[in-house]
């Protein structure tokens, strides 16, 4: 069962989403949704969003920001995250 988060974190993960999406050839942005991602995971452990949590520590395992090469795991990366969000969109019944 998917856990009901609050509709700003839905909105995070979203923009984290859509942040990953360009940052597949941008390092910058890379690093901005990596910083971004890690910040989502604390405050939802925080809230005791244990799950969610969890699947946002296994997208930070693979993300692995690289400067000056494309990222091997963008795809799988980027499958994750929107994953998790329409995941969280489901269980807020948006």
């Amino acid at each position: 069962m998917a856990e009901k988060l609050p509709p700003e974190y839905i909105k995070e993960l979203e923009y984290a989403s859509l942040l990953h999406e360009q940052a597949v050839c941008d390092h910058e942005k890379c690093r901005e949704f990596s910083e971004k991602l890690s910040d989502i995971l604390v405050e939802l452990e925080d809230m005791k969003f244990y799950r969610t949590a969890d699947r946002l520590m296994s997208i930070l395992i693979n993300c692995k920001p690289k400067e000056a090469s494309h990222c091997e795991k963008a795809s799988l990366v980027g499958e994750m995250i929107k994953d998790v969000a329409k995941e969280a969109q489901r269980s807020a019944g948006k």
